[in-house]
């Protein structure tokens, strides 16, 4: 089947950690055949509600990234600019001129004032806005750049916004990457296809109501630093015992990989934890400390208060 390719100039509009991760993903992923990052349209249908049967592969021709910062400009482009990214400082809006699809990577706390920037909303006109910033729904971004008057028949095309989550593990291409679809704004197929092959090139990507938006974006996006939290006291244990940090980083985090891949095949985390503790066992001792400790409640404790933060990232405090 003939895959369309859609050659896109892109610009990430704020490059903090998780948006220099994606970036930093889709360059890795340039390297390698663009019929590798396709999503077909199989799932989907048309606004006719007719299946489509086509395969889109995004890949990006120029690559912006846009900082108000002069140091963090002189950073990204040491870190970017020999694999060809244009970084610019102060040029949000020359950033999104030259764009097609439009990366939004901000801080919650200032996404209004830089989507209303002077000449953002004509610069965004027509063009794929993709928000990565946490808790903003699509109404807040709109109405950051168009204010609250209703539409008119003289004005030009709005953007088209999609919300992302994808996680900072993004940068080695193993982001579990949500597509948050909101209640009453189903996205259609046209414009879901390009993100799922955009998000492909850094990992794993899931269409996800937004009614569980929170709990979702935690899961994927947040609790790899709870994880991480974990292999650092096991790594601890190792070096107090006389192995050499690297070493038992590297042990360690082979070890992660395997449990999860473990139950991503299928098993239960209790099944894995009793396949490989045997009663009265090392591991078995091991465990019981952690269960002392209150690991599994603390785990689910940080993932409940999280989830209960992201829904106000977006808010003025």
């Amino acid at each position: 089947m003939a895959v369309n390719v859609l050659r896109l100039n892109i610009t990430f509009l704020g490059c903090g950690k998780l948006s220099s991760a994606v970036l930093e993903g889709i360059l890795s992923s340039l390297s390698e055949p663009h019929q590798r990052f396709i999503r077909p349209s199989q799932p989907f249908t048309t606004k006719d509600d007719e299946p489509t049967l086509g395969l889109i592969s995004v890949v990006p021709e120029k690559i912006f990234a846009c900082v108000n910062q002069r140091h963090s400009a002189d950073s990204l482009k040491e870190k970017f600019g020999p694999k060809g990214v244009t970084v610019l400082a102060n040029g949000n809006v020359r950033g999104v001129e030259q764009a097609h699809l439009v990366v939004l990577g901000v801080e919650p706390s200032v996404f209004g004032e830089v989507l209303a920037e002077p000449g953002m909303r004509d610069a965004l006109s027509g063009k794929f806005l993709i928000s990565v910033v946490g808790g903003v729904s699509i109404q807040k971004l709109e109405a950051a750049i168009y204010g609250s008057r209703p539409r008119t028949e003289e004005e030009k095309e709005r953007s088209q916004i999609i919300r992302v989550t994808p996680s900072t593990a993004a940068a080695v291409r193993e982001s579990f990457t949500l597509i948050l679809e909101e209640k009453d704004h189903r996205y259609r197929p046209e414009l879901l296809l390009p993100i799922y092959s955009l998000f492909s090139r850094v990992g794993t990507v899931k269409l996800q109501p937004d009614s569980q938006g929170h709990i979702a974006a935690t899961l994927a996006a947040s609790s790899p630093a709870f994880f991480a939290s974990a292999l650092e006291g096991a790594v601890n244990g190792a070096i107090e015992l006389g192995m050499d940090r690297e070493e038992a980083l590297e042990m360690t985090a082979a070890a992660m990989r395997g449990a999860a891949a473990l139950v991503a095949s299928g098993e239960s985390p209790d099944e894995v934890a009793r396949k490989i503790a045997t009663p009265g066992g090392s591991t078995a001792e091991g465990l019981e400390v952690l269960r002392e400790g209150g690991l599994t409640t603390l785990m689910q404790d940080a993932i409940v208060k999280t989830a209960s933060k992201v829904g106000g990232l977006g808010e003025k405090k």
